[in-house]
């Protein structure tokens, strides 16, 4: 292997590399192949914490991360933090994390395991290695856990830390979390030692953990790990990527359908397409030069849209969602069974359903007052038409369209469909 086709070339060529720990002794160790001198194929890992049901997509991008490294040849390791996830990590945090039940962490962790399967080539001589940190972590004592992983760390290098650093000098940083930092360290060092796990990676703002955990190893072991981290996801607006109206866009089609995860990426900014196909894809970097060759830039969002939809849903639910998608901007007839719908029964009619509190009902709005201002300020539209009369009752006549339906469009983009029951 040249030092241009390495993992860590590759992943520096998409913009995927932020920080690396000795990476010159990295590229070394990876040059010479992909396992030890024990003949152990080397590991690397992401943990994921259930902080919620479902992964959402800034998941995704530390997935396709591992999967470039099962591809590279090296053991991707997928660790669910059904203990970390106990104490909640303080990275960029204000206040502590909402504390969720063991019962309810269990049922995210199961609920995780559903979803990551995908993004794997489970035949592989190098198949993906699930683990929960809960089975090691949960039987230790925390006099062991002190002994064994605390004497490691000093109280003034934790604080040290950014992420702990802000929240401390606010006086807001409990001693649980303070530990979040040694219970990740030590995942990293328990996957070395049991899996010959030398990578960690994670997003940036996880430097510091990551690091620790690399430098356990080598203080515990001698040995040799690193601590890799990726760009944070900034969109060209400079907010936060994976978030729209303050909900996060997540991998479960219960939580976000499949049409609406298309549309989100459908709607990116057109700077961002580029990043998005880096990213989120296998796709290689020539391919997708050659396919900003189309001059039509909505062609290749839709392109990249429908690619991302399909590695998460699937091509049959990726190919509903793009014809769901022509369906609604182009007005012609076609398949919307999967665009987000809301029914109305005709009692609902009858007791006067205003359009007000119908775009609350479908949540184009969250108050009346806010559907009020959408529609004087001309951003609705009713079955194609823009509609001011914030006063109108919705009738039956309402649903006599080519699809049966009461069409809603709010803005340019934000489709939803009514039906009458």
């Amino acid at each position: 292997m040249t030092a241009k086709d390495s993992l860590i070339s590759r992943l520096r060529e998409r913009g995927l590399i932020a920080q690396i720990s000795h990476e010159e002794e990295l590229e070394q160790l990876l040059n010479k192949g992909n396992k030890n001198e024990k003949g152990l194929t080397h590991a690397a890992y992401c943990g994921f914490d259930p902080t919620a049901a479902s992964l959402h997509v800034g998941n995704l991008a530390a997935l396709m991360m591992l999967r470039r490294a099962q591809n590279a040849g090296l053991q991707p390791i997928v660790l669910f933090g059904g203990a970390t996830g106990l104490i909640g990590d303080p990275t960029g945090r204000t206040d502590m994390r909402p504390m969720n039940s063991k019962e309810q962490i269990a049922h995210y962790v199961e609920n995780f395991k559903t979803l990551v399967n995908q993004y794997f080539d489970l035949n592989a001589s190098n198949a993906p290695i699930f683990v929960n940190n809960i089975d090691w972590i949960g039987p230790m004592s925390w006099i062991d856990f002190s002994r064994n992983v605390g004497c490691h760390f000093t109280v003034a290098r934790l604080l040290s830390a950014e992420v702990n650093k802000t929240r401390f000098q606010e006086g807001g940083l409990t001693f649980m979390e303070l530990g979040y930092q040694l219970l990740q360290s030590y995942d990293f060092l328990h996957l070395f030692q049991k899996y010959n796990c030398i990578i960690q990676f994670g997003g940036d703002d996880q430097w510091s953990n990551v690091l620790g955990g690399a430098d356990l190893i080598r203080r515990v072991e001698s040995g040799k790990a690193f601590a890799v981290t990726t760009p944070l996801l900034i969109g060209s607006d400079g907010k936060k990527f994976g978030k729209t109206a303050g909900n996060a866009i997540w991998l479960d089609a219960k939580m976000t359908s499949p049409y609406d995860f298309f549309q989100f990426f459908r709607n990116v900014h057109d700077a961002d397409v580029a990043k998005m196909l880096k990213v989120f894809t296998l796709i290689e970097l020539d391919e997708i030069e050659k396919i900003f060759e189309n001059p039509n830039i909505n062609e290749v969002k839709e392109f990249m849209a429908f690619e991302i939809t399909r590695i998460v849903h699937g091509e049959a639910e990726a190919n509903k969602a793009l014809e769901t998608s022509k369906t609604l901007f182009t007005g012609k007839s076609g398949d919307l069974s999967n665009a987000p719908t809301t029914e109305v029964s005709k009692s609902e009619l009858e007791a006067g359903l205003d359009i007000l509190a119908l775009l609350v009902k479908c949540k184009l709005s969250t108050s009346r007052g806010e559907a009020r201002k959408l529609v004087q300020g001309n951003g609705l539209y009713l079955n194609g038409e823009k509609f001011i009369n914030f006063s109108h009752k919705i009738l039956e006549s309402d649903f006599q369209t080519e699809q049966n339906t009461l069409v809603l469009r709010k803005g340019k983009k934000d489709y939803h469909l009514v039906k009458l029951v």
